[in-house]
């Protein structure tokens, strides 16, 4: 895995549950906390900690997030106040990197993505749509679980695809790539439709571009070989 740095900005109960998640996915989690008494518990689970504060710029600079193997940073105290500032400040001086923020009350989500997150976390939207699923979907929740939280080698993996990629100005019916690498379609991320996510069927032939992002199902080594393939034919 290529870009395999998380760094979560706090030790909340939130935290080490995603903590614990991506750690099963084989990547390397950066705790940052303050609390001596949450700092003893990340380092036992196995986590590399910093003891900094990220309420001045100077430490924020200290972690280089500008470094490629950073997946993304994660924004998860307990504090909405504090959450929002580090958002700010860590928006305000890396332009590109993937902030992933949480939001206890559903109208702080917008106030947090004008901070600069590219994904909010909503526990209490999330734990409302879990149980919706668990009534009604019950074996789609669980074959999310086994993707999501299990050790499965099963993966989605988000791909934009680049200019003068050999995916760049393909209808989808044009190509077999995707059945070539085993690998299965979810949707895509138009970038003419902004954030509307297009679930994928088959009554759809859709013509894919530059910057459009497609989300994909398949096992970890076929989802390597085909970033492979992308990065070498565009």
């Amino acid at each position: 895995m290529d870009n395999n740095i998380i760094i979560i900005y706090s030790f909340s109960k939130l935290a080490a549950q995603i903590s614990t998640i991506l750690y099963q996915k084989g990547y390397h989690i950066i705790i940052i906390e303050e609390d001596l008494t949450l700092i003893k518990e990340a380092k036992s689970l196995g986590y590399e900690v910093k003891k900094i504060s990220l309420l001045d710029d100077e430490n924020i600079r200290l972690l280089d997030m500008e470094n490629k193997n950073i997946k993304a940073f994660f924004c998860v105290s307990d504090n909405k106040n504090i959450n929002l500032f580090v958002t700010l400040s860590v928006r305000s001086l890396y332009e590109d990197l993937k902030i992933i923020s949480v939001s206890f009350a559903t109208q702080d989500n917008k106030t947090m993505l004008l901070a600069g997150a590219n994904k909010i976390i909503n526990p209490y939207e999330i734990g409302a749509l879990r149980i919706f699923r668990l009534i009604h979907k019950p074996y789609i929740l669980d074959i999310l679980d086994n993707i999501l939280f299990s050790a499965s080698n099963i993966e989605v993996l988000e791909i934009t695809i680049k200019k003068n990629s050999i995916l760049d100005k393909v209808y989808l019916n044009d190509t077999t790539l995707l059945d070539d690498y085993n690998l299965i379609l979810l949707g895509i991320l138009d970038k003419e439709i902004h954030d509307k996510f297009i679930f994928y069927s088959n009554g759809i032939n859709h013509k894919l571009d530059a910057g459009d992002t497609l989300v994909l199902l398949g096992k970890d080594k076929d989802l390597q070989n085909f970033t492979i393939l992308l990065e070498n034919c565009s």
